[in-house]
This record gives structure tokens, sequence and C-alpha cells, in this order.
């Protein structure tokens, strides 16, 4: 919600599409960021040059995909950033910005601290308010 909340109107967010990394590679993000043209001709598929932020939400099951496999991936496809929610870590986002063909980073922000970001645009947020009590 809050990446909705503060999104521009030249900008989209969606959950649960597909993202092509590479010829072979497809991967479904929790969230990503597009420009909102891409959806009206693209719908489900999109390829690394729509996607301006992709968001994923550890899980058990996701763990080792979301924190070395999909980082590497989309460093290599140029998503220029790339957001990692730990949610047993208070919860912790991870924020990976685009350095050439590789991340750096990542930088945390932690629970009870103020995240203040500006890509894909600005946002700030605590990230204990990415759970509900």
């Amino acid at each position: 919600m809050l990446l909705h909340q503060a999104v521009p109107s030249h900008l989209k967010v969606f959950s649960t599409v597909n993202v092509r990394a590479s010829d072979t590679d497809f991967y479904i993000p929790d969230l990503v960021v597009v420009p909102k043209g891409r959806f009206e001709s693209v719908k489900l598929m999109f390829t690394p040059e729509d996607v301006l932020l992709a968001v994923e939400v550890v899980s058990p099951s996701t763990k080792t995909r979301d924190r070395a496999t999909k980082v590497e991936a989309y460093a290599k496809a140029g998503i220029p950033t790339y957001w990692r929610v730990e949610l047993d870590e208070g919860p912790t986002l991870y924020v990976y910005d685009l350095d050439g063909d590789s991340y750096r980073g990542p930088v945390a922000h932690k629970a009870g601290t103020l995240a203040s970001l500006t890509a894909p645009y600005p946002i700030s947020f605590d990230p204990a308010d990415l759970i509900e009590d």
C-alpha cells in the first residue's frame, strides 16, 4: 500500500506479474513498478527494461532465491532497483541500486528508522509499517 499511495501518475505498481530476465529465466516479483504506458501494451509479461523496481518479500520457501539468485539475475538483467524485505528481521528493507552490471549495497533500513528513498520515486517510511499489528 505504501508504494501505491506514493506512486506518481506516470508509473504503476503491480503484483504478481512476470518478468523475463533472460531468454530462459522468468521471475514473478512480489511487486514491480513500471511506466504506466508499458502496462497498457504489455499486460502480464514485462522485460527488464520495463521494470524500474522489483520487490521481493522473503519467505522460508524463497529465501535462497530472493537473497542470492534474484539479486544476481535482476542486476544482470539491468533492473535499476531491487528491494528485499526480510519480515523476520523486524522487518528490514534491503535496498540494492544498480551500478554497472551489479548492485551496490545493499543498504539496510531497519524497523524503527525512517527509510527515505528516491528510486524509483521519492518515498519515506518506517519498515515497521510493512507489517500489520
